[in-house]
């Protein structure tokens, strides 16, 4: 074995690299090697991926709001007079139809006032025709001077005053009347009817002891508060020569209760507040559904979804093939080559587990978007870098998307006659 001598020993030491010169060699190395795009040398295993093809179908935008459903009728029946409860001959929990009799207050003491005033008036009458026959034998006797002019004006005013009380005392029977009528407590109106607050027995005061409620079932109200920023958007969407986009216009909404995933069943928005709520920011509306089974109740939690323009035709991916680079969103595309090239798509509405991709800028297709029959990856894309070949595992596109509120809005559009959407929207599939 050759040991260097100390010449040669030296012209090593003199080519030595100063401190730090390797570790920056090294890192342009890394900066170079990463920067490069052609594919791995000859004979390499190609990286394998799983890719699909996007779908087009017709979508529509929409927003998701919270809310509760309400009655549109409720009623709670109150004793209008006081007294005990004798009665109660409905099922708690029941169907009860308008003058269904609810609750039977003892009406003994209201009869005996009935009689008091109808005794009252018997004897007011009788003294009114007393009276009567008295100023017309006043009059007689005036005739003659038989008797003074202040008499005649005395009996006068007897009869007046006869026939005034006759007034009174019929108001004291009407009053009695109705105060017998109290006593039978009827439904207002038909509609279910809740628990009774009073057993038969107990003392009710007038119009301060609620006895039970009543809420109609069919329909039902769902009140929700919508942003203003999403009301400004709705506003943007109304037709030429109309003022806004809820007047005479019944526009579709789909409701979930808390136990179903899907938005099936179908409303219409009726109402508009009249004010935002400043310290909220927010506007209340509300959609009527119809209910009739009876399974939707009041005070139930709901989630309505509203449409936010016109369905429109649209590319449709798996939301798995969506990247992020900060906040700019691509997919990964192989091309007919086998390469993998970037494109930058701008997305739209999630429906599930899909994406609604949104077409590129006028100048920019081939760069952003995608069109039908590209192949995107859906699996495997930590492995795949720009212009890397890669063997497919092509899997079939995904399902059309489920968006009854497209449908819904169709039909809706169809049924209206007068103009209250711009025509030349196209909400139809």
């Amino acid at each position: 074995m050759s040991v260097p001598n100390g010449r040669q020993h030296t012209k090593q030491a003199s080519t030595r690299l100063k401190p730090g010169g390797a570790a920056l060699v090294f890192l342009a190395a890394l900066v170079v090697s990463g920067c490069e795009t052609t594919p791995p040398a000859q004979g390499t295993k190609k990286p394998k991926v799983i890719v699909t093809t996007p779908i087009t179908d017709r979508v529509i935008d929409f927003q998701d709001f919270t809310g509760r459903l309400e009655a549109v009728k409720s009623v709670e029946l109150r004793a209008r007079v006081s007294g005990y409860v004798m009665e109660v001959p409905f099922k708690e929990g029941d169907q009860v139809k308008e003058g269904d009799l609810l609750f039977q207050i003892d009406v003994r003491p209201y009869k005996a006032d009935l009689n008091q005033a109808e005794a009252n008036l018997k004897l007011a009458v009788a003294d009114r025709d007393y009276q009567a026959q008295n100023s017309e034998r006043a009059g007689r006797m005036m005739l003659t001077k038989a008797i003074s002019t202040d008499d005649y004006q005395k009996a006068l005013m007897e009869r007046d005053k006869a026939i005034a009380s006759v007034g009174a005392f019929e108001a004291a029977r009407d009053k009695s009347k109705l105060y017998l009528d109290y006593t039978r407590v009827i439904a207002p109106m038909s509609g279910r009817i809740s628990r009774r607050y009073v057993d038969p027995g107990n003392l009710v005061n007038a119009d301060n002891t609620m006895l039970t409620t009543i809420v109609t079932e069919d329909p039902v109200y769902g009140y929700f508060d919508v942003d203003e920023r999403t009301y400004l958007n709705l506003l943007g969407q109304v037709a030429p020569g109309h003022t806004s986009w809820f007047q005479g216009l019944k526009f579709p909404v789909l409701m979930s209760l808390a136990n179903e995933k899907e938005f099936e069943r179908v409303g219409y928005v009726d109402f508009v507040d009249n004010r935002v709520i400043a310290t909220m920011g927010t506007v209340k509306m509300r959609g009527v559904f119809q209910n009739p089974n009876g399974m939707l109740k009041a005070g139930m939690f709901m989630r309505l979804r509203l449409p936010m323009g016109m369905a429109y035709n649209s590319i449709i991916i798996p939301d798995e093939a969506v990247q992020s680079d900060q906040e700019r969103k691509y997919v990964w595309v192989v091309n007919k080559s086998g390469e993998v090239e970037y494109r930058s798509v701008k997305l739209g509405q999630a429906i599930g587990e899909l994406r609604v991709v949104r077409p590129p800028e006028a100048g920019k297709e081939g760069k952003e978007g995608l069109a039908e029959g590209e192949r995107i990856i859906v699996s495997g894309m930590q492995r795949v870098r720009k212009g890397l070949q890669v063997e497919e595992d092509v899997q079939p596109p995904p399902q059309a998307p489920h968006m009854p509120l497209v449908r819904h809005l169709a039909e809706h559009q169809a049924r209206q006659n007068n103009g209250a959407l711009p025509a030349n929207t196209d909400a139809g599939q």
